[in-house]
């Protein structure tokens, strides 16, 4: 997962924005060119590497602001002993692991509201199915979507009695689509094909968190691109510098999403999507 964090300074000054890459991927470098174009172009911007970080020269915490790029950056960032981070674009899942305190967490996932919706517009379903290990937390937010939409959500907890394959077979069998949200011990290398094969044998969509996963044969994904990360943490680091005694709540759910579907598998199920510019155009009128 993807791992960004924010050492927010005291004073929005001559601040210095301190960019920490784990890696050298274009994942990141399109990430980094996204905040670095969105950025208060008054602030003085570096980016280094993560094994890097201790050769910059010493500063006041008040004089910087840190925004590291993968685990391996924001380990080191925190070792500098800051105050008042930003750790940002997690999953969900990797939040409640990392248990930071006195950061504003970005998680990479979607909000529940905006998968259910996509699915619904995106399929003409009655009910959507999702595994997981512990109880999904639907507000308000959802069920109204669930109400408009007179949609079903039926949760399928998966353990050391209930296992992947047989659990997924009941949940194709009762419901009439898949939604896979980011949990790393349900969908990874080893169990993803046998996910996949198995949804396209009971010739039921996948709607997945993941465009890896559309190009591999599930039907769509909503999720956050590296421009989308980018434009996400900018708007968090202007806010930060115009207003220094900004409170940021405890985490943020993505505010901007990348559509992608796979016309192929659309074809072999007989399915006719609407367009992705349409799909998006109702989406973005659903509001929490």
């Amino acid at each position: 997962g993807l791992l960004l964090q924010v050492t927010c300074a005291l004073h929005a000054g001559d601040i210095g924005v301190v960019v920490v890459k784990s890696s050298d991927n274009s994942y990141f470098r399109q990430s980094i060119e996204t905040l670095i174009g969105h950025i208060d172009r008054q602030a003085r911007i570096d980016v280094v590497m993560a094994t890097e970080l201790d050769k910059l020269p010493a500063a006041a915490p008040s004089e910087r602001l840190y925004i590291g790029f993968g685990a391996l950056a924001a380990g080191r960032i925190i070792q500098l002993g800051e105050s008042g981070a930003i750790l940002a674009y997690l999953t969900r899942e990797q939040m409640l692991e990392f248990g930071a305190d006195d950061h504003l967490h970005v998680l990479l996932d979607q909000p529940l509201y905006r998968y259910l919706a996509f699915a619904r517009l995106l399929l003409a379903i009655d009910s959507i199915g999702v595994i997981g290990e512990t109880p999904l937390e639907t507000g308000e937010v959802e069920q109204r979507i669930l109400d408009e939409f007179a949609l079903q959500l039926r949760q399928y907890k998966v353990d050391e009695r209930y296992k992947l394959l047989p659990l997924l077979r009941d949940l194709l069998q009762q419901n009439d689509a898949l939604l896979m949200l980011p949990r790393r011990s349900i969908y990874n290398r080893d169990s993803l094909k046998g996910v996949l094969l198995t949804s396209y044998r009971y010739r039921k969509p996948a709607i997945s968190y993941s465009p890896a996963h559309v190009k591999a044969g599930a039907l769509a994904s909503v999720y956050s691109s590296p421009t989308d990360i980018g434009r996400h943490l900018a708007l968090l680091v202007n806010r930060r510098l115009e207003d220094p005694s900004w409170q940021w709540p405890a985490f943020e759910y993505a505010r901007f999403y990348t559509i992608s579907t796979n016309r192929r598998v659309a074809r072999s199920l007989s399915l006719d999507l609407p367009g992705e510019d349409e799909i998006r155009r109702q989406l973005d009128r659903i509001a929490p």
